[in-house]
C-alpha cells in the first residue's frame, strides 16, 4: 500500500506536467498561465487525498501564499480582458 503523502507526490507531479506539457504544446509563454496551473494541480491534489490531517502553522502559511498569487494571477487576467 502506498502512503498518502506518496500518492498526493505522484498524483500532483503527474498533473503539473500534464498541464505544463500541454502548456508547452500549445506554445503557451507566459510564466503566470504555468504558475497558475501548478497551483491548481497542488489543490486538486490535496482536495483528493488530503495527506496532511493536520495543518501546522507553515503549511497554513503554504495555503495562504499560493491561494493569494492565484487570486492575484486571476484578478490580473480578469482586468486584461475587461480593459481596465
Amino acid at each position: 500500500m502506498i502512503a498518502k503523502s506518496n500518492l498526493f507526490l505522484i498524483i500532483y507531479v503527474s498533473l503539473t506536467t500534464a498541464f505544463n506539457s500541454t502548456l508547452l504544446f500549445l506554445g503557451e509563454d507566459r510564466v503566470d498561465a504555468y504558475v497558475a496551473l501548478n497551483i491548481l494541480s497542488f489543490y486538486i491534489s490535496y482536495a483528493l487525498l488530503r495527506p496532511f490531517p493536520r495543518l501546522n502553522l507553515a503549511l497554513k502559511l503554504l495555503h495562504a501564499t499560493l491561494l493569494g498569487l492565484f487570486t492575484l494571477i486571476v484578478a490580473f487576467r480578469v482586468l486584461e480582458v475587461i480593459g481596465a
